[in-house]
């Protein structure tokens, strides 16, 4: 047992306490501290990693087992038969997502020292930043149900606020309006998801209403397939899944920092990690796990479309990210759940790279974004420009960066299990995502120079509190997914070793149980069969991307002598007029929205609102009226005096007597 084992029910809730101490400290005192506001953020956050890294290594040695550490706080609600407890659970997959979490957000806090530096609201954005950690570390870390919607619910908040941060800004107050309502629509599908777990087994204990739904599958009030399904829809909002997707484009109005933080590390995996989570609850619903791979692999091939043709750098990069979630998504919906878990990490690495050196370059071209006004910025930045070449070899999937281990375990699981249409899609996205990156790399950085010629003797690299981040980025880029797969496939069996790879042995325990639902029985790799000629076709296809980008976007450096070839690509576009504009206006599915959602469903409401109002209210308030109007008349006889009571009392009475004794004389 490792030697901090018995210190972790202490050390594994500071890791959410320390970041929402620092959200509290710095809104309380932020504006008094004025530029060393970031002080106590990054603090905070910095001690936060040394503590993950702690649970980390306890956990990948061994030292919590194979069925993970719980830690219960107190009974947060106790009301009959409905207990939930706030506690905290950590296994492998914890640890995992911890990696990524708190090392590219410690990254991301310490770039935003260098980038937001002369922003007036400096204090407010460190303040949102730690608050965005804690949300993500609670969701990360919950063990019931109802925490992780609670920290769910808090993540959409943290995004709005960052968002929205340039609040006075009305395109970024409108993303984050978007990003708001869009999420919400997932998080109904989210909600009634736990709300059918808790119909079916009484628990929202994670792991306790998991074991259930598993060994009840027959019995369920609500079919486990829906269950499935609902959760899926909370996941296809945090991580933008089509139709779901709108948000996550229009967030690139936030500062760059949120960009990598969002789009990288955090809200875009929620989704991944909470279908990863529940895998035994999918591998028992095979009809939910065909729509998973299916709007996955679409919604890759979607965004990838769209990437190809944007001339904001930043958004090639949104669009990048989509594609990339939607591999995930592929992978977990064919069952290569190692994988997907593989991919978020080798992604948030290299996509956190690419959006921070993003950031770096706009910050060398005074805030521009249009890789247009760009070129030629490869020796004048050349630590942003390494840096983010290494991001795009990793991402485009070119051995032996990080991007290649992880895409091709996506690939090959998905060949393998009988997903040959989700194999064949995936082939073609790796080529487009080859492709449009290094478009960007070549618009940016080789060529000639299109800088506005009043801001080319200003480009200046940016400050080493950029550049460090960046560098600390482009080493896991670089090596990480040799690490993780090592002493397995497919490296390991070309120097004579066999069995699963680094990241497969600590995830095993976690993804066995679907594993053995689904009947999955681990296959030899075949380095000189069909695994090893899986691999040369996915190699193929990213050397083809890039060298036809290179070809269009990158003549005048390297080897290849000669210019750039716009004339070429107008001539290209123009052969396919209806793609191109497709790509370029995103398939026109903002004005779908608008036209659908917005026209017609508001031309409904008010056609509804004029029913509720004039027909539902006017036979309410009728009613009403009208039976004040009797009691006003009514009141009239209520004088309050005794003789007057007394009079009509008499008079009734003489009335009765009257009546009576005419019907008495007539029956006579």
């Amino acid at each position: 047992m490792d030697a901090l084992t018995p210190y972790m029910d202490t050390l594994i809730p500071l890791i959410a306490v320390l970041p929402i101490a620092g959200f509290l400290f710095t809104a309380a005192f932020g504006p008094r501290l004025g530029h060393n506001a970031h002080l106590v953020p990054v603090a905070a956050v910095g001690a936060a990693w040394l503590i993950a890294m702690a649970v980390v290594y306890t956990s990948f040695t061994g030292g919590f087992g194979d069925g993970g550490h719980l830690v219960k706080l107190w009974e947060w609600i106790p009301a009959g038969n409905f207990n939930v407890e706030a506690a905290f659970f950590v296994d492998n997959l914890t640890a995992c997502l911890l990696i990524v979490v708190c090392t590219i957000g410690l990254l991301v806090h310490v770039y935003s020292i260098g980038y937001m530096g002369h922003d007036t609201g400096y204090w407010r954005f460190f303040a949102y930043l730690n608050l965005f950690m804690f949300s993500m570390l609670l969701l990360v870390l919950a063990s019931s149900w109802l925490v992780i919607f609670v920290a769910w619910e808090l993540v959409g908040l943290s995004s709005y606020l960052l968002i929205g941060f340039w609040y006075k800004k009305r395109s970024a107050a409108l993303a984050s309006k978007k990003a708001f309502l869009v999420n919400r629509v997932g998080d109904i599908g989210f909600a009634l998801g736990i709300m059918a777990i808790w119909v079916n087994t009484g628990t929202l204990d994670i792991r306790e209403s998991i074991e259930f739904l598993v060994t009840h599958t027959a019995t369920l009030q609500i079919p486990i397939a829906v269950v499935a399904l609902l959760l899926f829809a909370g996941a296809m909002g945090k991580s933008a899944q089509f139709p779901l997707h709108v948000w996550l484009p229009d967030a690139m109005e936030g500062p760059t920092p949120v960009s990598a933080l969002i789009h990288a590390a955090t809200m875009v995996n929620a989704g991944v990690y909470l279908v990863a989570r529940a895998n035994p609850i999918f591998a028992s619903a095979p009809q939910a796990m065909a729509v998973v791979a299916a709007i996955g692999i679409f919604t890759a091939l979607f965004a990838a479309s769209i990437a190809l043709t944007q001339t904001d750098i930043k958004r090639v990069l949104a669009y990048s990210t989509l594609s990339q979630l939607g591999y995930m998504f592929a992978a977990l919906g064919v069952g290569a759940w190692t994988a997907a878990i593989f991919h978020l990490m080798t992604h948030g690495f290299f996509k956190g790279l690419l959006f921070l050196g993003s950031g770096s370059v706009i910050h060398a071209v005074h805030e521009e974004q249009d890789m247009r006004r760009m070129g030629a910025l490869a020796k004048k930045i050349p630590h942003t420009y390494r840096t983010m070449l290494i991001g795009t070899i990793a991402i485009a999937g070119i051995p032996p960066l990080a991007g290649f281990f992880s895409k091709d375990e996506i690939l090959g699981e998905s060949f393998k299990n009988g997903f040959t249409w989700v194999w064949a899609i995936g082939v073609v996205v790796a080529v487009m995502t080859a492709f449009y990156m290094f478009r960007l790399i070549g618009l940016t950085f080789w060529g000639t120079s299109r800088v506005d010629h009043h801001t080319e003797p200003k480009i200046h690299e940016s400050p080493r509190v950029m550049t460090i981040p960046l560098w600390l980025l482009a080493i896991p880029s670089l090596l990480l997914g040799i690490v993780l797969s090592w002493p397995g496939p497919p490296l390991g069996p070309l120097f004579g070793m066999e069995g699963e790879g680094l990241l497969a042995t600590w995830l095993h325990p976690v993804f066995k149980e679907g594993l053995e639902i689904m009947g999955r029985e681990a296959e030899a790799f075949q380095i000189f069969g069909i695994d090893g000629a899986l691999i040369l076709v996915s190699v193929a296809v990213a050397f083809a991307g890039m060298l036809a980008a290179w070809r269009l976007f990158g003549v005048g450096i390297g080897p290849i002598k000669g210019a750039p070839r716009p004339e070429v690509v107008t001539r290209l576009s123009a052969r396919v007029p209806f793609l191109y504009r497709a790509s370029l206006n995103k398939w026109w599915f903002d004005e779908l929205n608008d036209l659908v959602i917005i026209r017609f469903g508001g031309r409904i409401a008010n056609a509804l609102w004029w029913f509720d109002r004039n027909i539902v209210d006017g036979i309410v308030n009728g009613v009403g009226s009208l039976t004040s109007r009797a009691g006003r008349g009514l009141a009239g006889i209520q004088t309050g005096r005794v003789q007057n009571y007394a009079l009509g009392i008499t008079i009734g009475l003489i009335v009765m007597i009257a009546s009576y004794v005419m019907i008495v004389g007539k029956g006579g």
